[in-house]
C-alpha cells in the first residue's frame, strides 16, 4: 500500500518532465527553422521576408506532428 503513495508523486514528476521537455523541444523546432529563414531572406536581400514566413509555418507543422507523435508514443 505504501509503494503506491510513493509511486504516485513520481509518476506526476515524469508526466511533468516528459511534457515540459516536448514543449521546449516543439519550442525550439520552431526557433532554429524560424531563424534560418530569416537568415535566408537577409542573405538574399528579400524585401518580403517568404523564407522566415514560410519556413515559420513549415516548422509549426513539423513540431505538431513531432509532438502528436510523442505523444502517441507512451
Amino acid at each position: 500500500m505504501n509503494n503506491q503513495k510513493q509511486n504516485k508523486p513520481k509518476k506526476k514528476l515524469d508526466n511533468f518532465i516528459r511534457y515540459s521537455s516536448l514543449g521546449f523541444e516543439m519550442m525550439a523546432i520552431i526557433g532554429i527553422f524560424t531563424f534560418l529563414g530569416y537568415k535566408i531572406d537577409q542573405w538574399i536581400e528579400n524585401e518580403f521576408k517568404g523564407f522566415t514566413l514560410g519556413l515559420m509555418v513549415f516548422s509549426v507543422i513539423v513540431a505538431i506532428i513531432y509532438g502528436t507523435r510523442n505523444l502517441l508514443k507512451k
